[in-house]
């Protein structure tokens, strides 16, 4: 098993962060935005990026900003480092910490009607 997609991805994410730090000049982008993870195709040719936006603009606004600025970020990530193919960046809202949240509100309606019959 490959570990180069795994490392080709935590670059990206610690370049893409970068970028979005000091080189974007959208005013979404201003607020505070974390890219959480960059998964990576075995081929190295598509990046999924995550983010999840902590900000009063909404997530898909942030979300097209980002598609809007796709183009430039990987000419800036071609500069900044070099891969063999400059895989094709999708952006996706991280809402894994909602899903995490509604599992565990479940879990204790589950946990509690148990409790109560």
């Amino acid at each position: 098993m490959s570990y180069r997609p795994e490392k080709v991805g935590s670059l990206l994410q610690e370049v893409i962060t970068e970028i979005l730090m000091y080189d974007l000049s959208d005013p979404v982008f201003k607020q505070l935005i974390t890219i959480t993870e960059v998964k990576i195709g075995g081929d190295l040719r598509k990046a999924v990026v995550f983010f999840r936006v902590y900000g009063e603009i909404p997530a898909e606004e942030v979300k097209e900003a980002f598609n809007r600025a796709k183009g430039y970020i990987k000419k800036l990530i071609g500069e900044k480092i070099t891969l063999k193919y400059m895989p094709d960046l999708e952006f996706k809202l991280d809402d894994r910490e909602e899903k995490e949240r509604q599992l565990d509100s479940l879990f204790a309606k589950i946990s509690k009607s148990k409790g109560d019959g």
